[in-house]
């Protein structure tokens, strides 16, 4: 099992843990995650491309994210200082809006550009248009001082939001399945796995951004298909039931342990937040 080693605190409002693992079937784990807290945010890349190159798609990616969000987005840590970032969103769109919302157009340019890097790099080994090393991405990062949390995510990694007892997923997969249910499930249903979306195929993509509002007590998984592949959303919302910063990494491994139990054919990587 692949683990980060110790429970992390991101900012004054949240502490994180993450752990991955290959499930049964898979001899290579292609998933990847990450914790940054001094920029208080969360990634979590599920790697496709088959022959064991899916690992370099999710950790490229999860690298060049992790960097761009470092050079071009405010430290979480720090104040927002509107200066440059007044003038990029004025030549956007000129909207007079909260500065973590008017992040989120960056925030999409940033997750562009790790596509870019990635399609070129599949371009340059030869790969054809449509094919080649892949990632999905969730991800979210906190400010301080805020109650708010932006939310991002290409593919069908996802992120829930755990209020009470109840589970809601704020991330809608980038899938055909998903497709064919949104549009009245006509005909025969495609592959759940099958993805219209994903980073480093193809040259251009349309990341989904979001600010969510959390209040008291709300905790959140982010999560690869290799868990909600195995395990309905009220199995998940059991298991997740009384999560603290204490037994985070319990609860971690019971939903790895729970997916491999019910079958494990895919890599299974989880990370939780919670006050």
């Amino acid at each position: 099992m692949e683990t980060l080693m110790t429970v992390t605190r991101l900012l004054e409002s949240y502490y994180a843990y993450g752990l991955s693992d290959p499930g049964l079937a898979r001899a290579a784990n292609e998933d990847a995650i990450s914790i940054n807290a001094a920029a208080g945010l969360c990634l979590l890349a599920d790697g496709m491309g088959g022959h064991g190159q899916g690992d370099v798609a999710s950790r490229q990616v999860i690298a060049s994210v992790n960097d761009l969000i470092g050079r071009y987005l405010p430290a979480a840590a720090e104040p927002f200082a509107p200066s440059w970032f007044e003038r990029w969103f004025k030549r956007r769109d000129g909207a007079d809006r909260d500065s973590l919302e008017r992040q989120l157009d960056l925030l999409a340019d940033i997750i562009r550009e790790a596509n870019r890097t990635l399609y070129r790099d599949n371009q340059a080994r030869g790969a054809a248009e449509g094919c080649g090393i892949g990632t999905t991405l969730v991800g979210c990062r906190l400010a301080r001082g805020s109650a708010k949390m932006q939310v991002f995510h290409v593919g069908d990694s996802r992120l829930y939001r755990l209020r009470g007892n109840a589970l809601q997923a704020l991330t809608k997969d980038h899938s055909l399945y998903r497709q064919w249910q949104d549009t009245g499930r006509t005909g025969e249903a495609p592959p759940a796995n099958r993805l219209y979306q994903a980073i480093g195929p193809k040259p251009a993509i349309v990341p989904d951004v979001q600010l969510v509002e959390f209040a008291a007590g709300d905790s959140f998984l982010l999560c690869s298909d290799g868990l909600t592949g195995m395990l309905e959303d009220g199995e998940i919302a059991d298991l997740l039931g009384g999560l603290t910063p204490d037994n985070l990494p319990a609860k971690a491994g019971a939903l790895i342990d729970a997916a491999n139990a019910n079958g494990g054919t895919d890599n299974i990587s989880v990370i939780l937040l919670c006050q």
